[in-house]
């Protein structure tokens, strides 16, 4: 299952308006927005269903689901900048803006970690900062520490 931009546009609302087919389905339109005006933070979003569907198609493609939404978000703001676009209609993650599509030992490793996990043999390790330190770390950034 594919998907693939056909349009991208701005609205006369303002917004992006991205013309999309997920898998077999006809193109429709989604809305987005994008701001880049905090140097470094980017915020992009679309609208729930085309990032769910975006976020499903990779994971089951690649084991990983951001691939699809981080080009479509690359996509997004080349076409807010004013930059060149690839012919469209394109398919995710076969453009120049797929900058995080995985290699194939990288795919089959993520499936393997997955079947691992669904067998209850693989586990993360998630660190947890203690309380101590979290208030110490929230007192850093707030410069409100003593030095």
């Amino acid at each position: 299952m594919d998907a693939i931009l056909h349009e991208i546009r701005r609205g006369d609302d303002g917004l992006i308006q991205l013309r999309v087919s997920l898998g077999s389905r006809e193109p429709r339109i989604f809305r987005a927005t994008y701001d880049d005006a905090d140097a470094p933070y980017i915020y992009c979003n679309v609208e729930q269903e085309l990032f769910m569907a975006l976020s499903d198609m990779a994971f089951l493609r690649f084991g990983n689901c951001v691939v699809y939404q981080f080009e479509l978000m690359s996509l997004i703001g080349a076409f807010c900048r004013g930059m060149t676009l690839p012919d469209l209609p394109a398919s995710l993650g076969t453009t120049s803006f797929c900058t995080l599509k995985p290699s194939r030992t990288q795919v089959a490793w993520n499936k393997f970690r997955i079947f691992l996990r669904r067998l209850g043999l693989y586990r993360r390790h998630n660190y947890i900062v203690p309380a101590e330190l979290a208030s110490q770390i929230t007192k850093r950034s707030n410069g409100t520490a003593s030095r």
